[in-house]
């Protein structure tokens, strides 16, 4: 309760968003989409009052709202491209099938020329033509540096990335035991031909590696994609029923050769001085009962000593959509602790910003939520 109540609150400023929180075996603990509303308004007469929290008073304004489409439950029916929170899948397409490993290293020149088209990276272009150097694949998680991303859907191609797509449970539902699932999309070859009529080019391959172009997931998906990294390897039916069995999907989709690598920079991308969530660096919460280990749990030095500071692996993403003048979704997926995952968490807010700026802060209120009252 106190972590539904968390991803609810969390989102109280967003307009339009969602919030997934589950274990590493597909158990759904807290799950929020918004804009809400009171359900009793289906089912009381005229007398009754909404909640307070409710965005909407009257039966009628929850059914006749066609522009903020409060009945359609994001974190499951959304389908919305996953940005760089697709890196992970990238990365995990290279390291998986030995296309590359972790000293694969490529040079960010800030933007990518291929004839008459550019790709630039998110940093070059945000912050006065600055270039990252050499990266290796952590650094590059951590950094969501898109040179090095293009470069890798290039060499391990579209085909794999589809491949690896759809073995983590993207094109498809999952089954989750709620109705209004959507598939999302996994394009191929053959889908831009018959949809768009055009034939795949390499600028589309880029896009893909990234996570933006014809993409499409919903939340559960890229919830579900950050388990199988927590877990090891596996992916997990969803479900929300307390005591209903753990179902596995499939099992061991990735190794350890792809995992501590993809771990390492995630938990990266949550550190200062190397990531970008900054709104992550250094997370504590206040809890003298979480075991110290030095590793997932470590004390917080010149702090009261029920101070926790608790290692984080988390990857943020800014999904382009609609037009130039379009606010991006903001995206951020994590699990926690790092070494030892207990919690899954997975935030996007539509049409804000920034993942590091509109989704980090809501992953963290959940995060203090769940590990303050264990």
């Amino acid at each position: 309760l106190p972590v539904q109540k968390a991803a609810y609150l969390a989102m109280k400023d967003a307009k339009k968003g969602a919030v997934i929180v589950s274990k590493p075996d597909g158990q759904i603990l807290a799950m929020a989409s918004v804009p809400s509303y009171d359900a009793n308004l289906f089912t009381m007469d005229k007398t009754y009052k909404a909640s307070s929290t409710s965005a909407y008073t009257k039966l009628s304004e929850v059914l006749l709202d066609g522009e903020n489409h409060p009945l359609l439950n994001r974190a499951i029916g959304g389908v919305y491209p996953p940005a760089s929170t697709f890196k992970l899948i990238t990365a995990a397409t290279g390291l998986e099938k030995d296309i590359i490993d972790k000293s694969y290293r490529v040079t960010d020149t800030g933007v990518l020329k291929v004839g008459e088209f550019s790709y630039a990276n998110w940093y070059f272009t945000d912050h006065g033509k600055k270039e990252e150097g050499d990266l290796d694949v952590m650094r590059a998680l951590a950094r969501s540096n898109d040179i090095f991303f293009y470069k890798l859907a290039e060499k391990v191609g579209m085909e794999r990335l589809s491949e690896m797509a759809k073995k983590v449970g993207m094109g498809m539902p999952l089954g989750i035991d709620l109705v209004g699932e959507a598939t999302g999309l996994v394009p191929s070859k053959e889908w831009k031909e018959e949809n768009i009529g055009e034939k795949w080019f390499l600028g589309d391959t880029f896009h893909y590696g990234i996570g933006q172009g014809y993409l499409l997931a919903t939340p559960l998906q890229v919830n579900a994609w950050t388990q199988v990294i927590a877990n090891g390897g596996d992916l997990y039916k969803p479900h929300l029923l307390k005591n209903q069995a753990p179902t596995l999907r499939a099992e061991d989709i990735l190794s350890e050769k792809a995992i501590t690598p993809i771990r390492q920079g995630m938990i990266d991308s949550c550190t200062r001085g190397k990531g970008v969530a900054f709104p992550l660096y250094d997370f504590t919460v206040k809890n003298a009962k979480l075991l110290v280990d030095g590793k997932n749990i470590m004390k917080v030095a010149s702090a009261s000593a029920d101070m926790r500071k608790i290692s984080v692996a988390c990857k943020t993403g800014t999904a382009q959509h609609g037009g130039e003048h379009t606010p991006p979704h903001a995206w951020i997926t994590l699990f926690a602790p790092a070494y030892k995952p207990e919690v899954i968490v997975t935030v996007l807010v539509e049409s804000s910003g920034e993942g590091s700026q509109f989704a980090a802060p809501v992953a963290k209120e959940v995060l203090k939520a769940y590990f303050e009252k264990k």
